[in-house]
């Protein structure tokens, strides 16, 4: 086995032989120009932050640009590759094997369009950037807007039927819609989108499949306007009956797009449509005092609680204001945070399934509060579209470019590529 140093990449490139594997004699990291698949419009997409080291695998041959200050060496390879940080520059080995030098950043590209690469048993479009961050390293997917989708819509979505077509084209563009708006979102970084729920969820190819995929294909470049801008298309899962105004969920601006719809209950298939959590007393008092001390960066104590009322509401039913009574003083919280004051008594770790919500109290001869009950309806914000209220529409046979306008208020379809 042996080494032989690259040269700089030149306009005709050279082929030439990097590491050899044994006695098989058979190159698998070759210098050469390198293959770029990425068609626009593209999106890019942090995948990783902050970890020591990343490999790559491929399904077949694929190039890695190796950037060094004004210098650019491409090699190829069909075998995994791994990616370190050593003294604030990449170094790249394949096997037992590194490459001579260290790089700025490395970018994997498939030679192929069909090809995938691969990163911790997932399979991904498009191409790897890797960049320095710190002491470690970052994994940016740059790939074409629908096929970021394809991974895109399965999560978000769940799991659907024929029957349900236009709902997924509905989301499709919805999605589309919000990730066109946020390109460049993330101000001096190298990505425009997360793949956690920060921006959309994002699980690569694994998660495709075919219906999803053709409800991508056949929105491809529609997107949702109002006036001349695209709309911030947020959406959730169950509204309950209602949608809200984004400006009674969050503290956020009024936007005419966003208004409370009545949408007559179509989501009451929905498993969120009901539901119901149950605390005693104690549980609560716990949860409040996590809440706060976390919030005031300080320990609080509450006192045992007197009651709990729901002092205003939404146009779409949710909490708007809650008041907290105890012996020393009352607490006040409203709109959306609520959710992440109670969160779940049957689990403490998820937030309570939304804002919309009664309370039924008991008290003990004292006037202390001894249990109280939350019976709730809708998962989610409820914020613009309803998922579950596009499902129901579509199975009644409504069509994608009828349901986007009904939770979308004046909006109207344009398709931009």
């Amino acid at each position: 086995m042996r080494i032989i140093r690259p040269v700089i990449r030149t306009t005709v490139a050279l082929i030439v032989t990097i590491i050899i594997w044994g006695c098989t004699a058979v190159p698998q990291l070759i210098e050469g120009s390198e293959a770029n698949f990425v068609r626009l419009p593209f999106v890019r997409v942090l995948l990783q932050n902050d970890i020591p080291e990343i490999t790559v695998s491929g399904n077949g041959t694929f190039s890695l640009e190796c950037l060094q200050r004004d210098k650019s060496f491409v090699y190829y390879s069909s075998q995994p590759v791994t990616i370190m940080l050593e003294r604030g520059l990449l170094t790249v080995t394949m096997r037992r094997d590194r490459l001579e030098g260290r790089f700025d950043e490395v970018i994997i590209t498939p030679r192929n369009g069909n090809g995938l690469l691969s990163y911790q048993s997932q399979n991904y479009r498009g191409m790897f950037r890797i960049l320095p961050h710190g002491v470690n390293l970052r994994l940016i997917n740059v790939l074409h807007m629908d096929d970021y989708l394809k991974g895109v819509v399965p999560p978000e979505i769940g799991k659907v039927t024929e029957a349900e077509l236009e709902a997924i084209k509905a989301q499709a563009v919805a999605a589309r819609t919000y990730s066109m708006r946020y390109l460049g979102q993330y101000a001096g970084e190298p990505y425009d989108m997360r793949s956690d729920v920060s921006d959309q969820l994002y699980h690569g190819v694994n998660v495709e499949n075919e219906l999803i995929s053709r409800a991508v294909d056949d929105t491809r470049g529609i997107v949702i306007k109002y006036e001349d801008n695209l709309i911030n298309a947020y959406y959730h899962s169950t509204c309950g009956g209602y949608t809200d105004d984004i400006e009674e969920v969050w503290d956020k601006p009024a936007a005419p797009y966003l208004k409370a719809v009545d949408d007559s209950g179509i989501c009451n298939w929905s498993g969120y449509f009901h539901w119901k959590e149950s605390f005693t007393a104690q549980q609560l008092k716990m949860r409040l005092e996590q809440f706060l001390s976390a919030e005031r960066g300080r320990e609080i104590q509450m006192g045992d609680i007197l009651d709990i009322k729901v002092t205003s509401r939404t146009t779409g039913g949710r909490v708007a204001g809650l008041v907290v009574k105890t012996a020393e003083r009352n607490y006040t919280f409203g709109k959306d945070r609520v959710r992440w004051v109670f969160k779940r008594s049957s689990n403490p770790e998820m937030i309570l399934q939304s804002a919309r919500f009664d309370v039924i109290t008991e008290h003990d001869t004292a006037g202390r509060l001894t249990r109280a009950e939350l019976i709730g309806g809708g998962y989610g914000h409820g914020v613009g579209m309803c998922q579950c209220g596009a499902l129901g529409m579509a199975r009644k046979g409504i069509k994608f470019d009828q349901i986007l306008p009904f939770y979308y208020n004046n909006t109207r379809l344009v398709k931009l590529y």
